[in-house]
């Protein structure tokens, strides 16, 4: 896994969520109160502007973790 890519998705994600995340773990959709639909719908639109890529419909349902969003973007990269 691209240690790079994940410090700035991570990034991204505490930025979006407004908190500090463990990059180290794997932080998850439901351990994070402030990862709602909303917040998830906003990381979704700043990834794809940040990484030019876009999701499918699929993808976005599927997202539950940081993990899943670099394996997502590293294959679409």
């Amino acid at each position: 896994m691209n240690n790079e890519l994940r410090e700035q998705i991570g990034s991204i994600l505490s930025e979006v969520l407004n908190t500090t995340l463990s990059l180290d773990e794997n932080p998850k959709r439901e351990e994070i109160p402030n990862w709602d639909s909303l917040k998830h719908m906003e990381l979704i639109l700043r990834l794809e502007e940040q990484f030019n890529v876009r999701f499918s419909i699929r993808e976005v349902a599927g997202i539950t973790s940081l993990d899943d969003l670099v394996e997502i973007i590293e294959v679409k990269s």
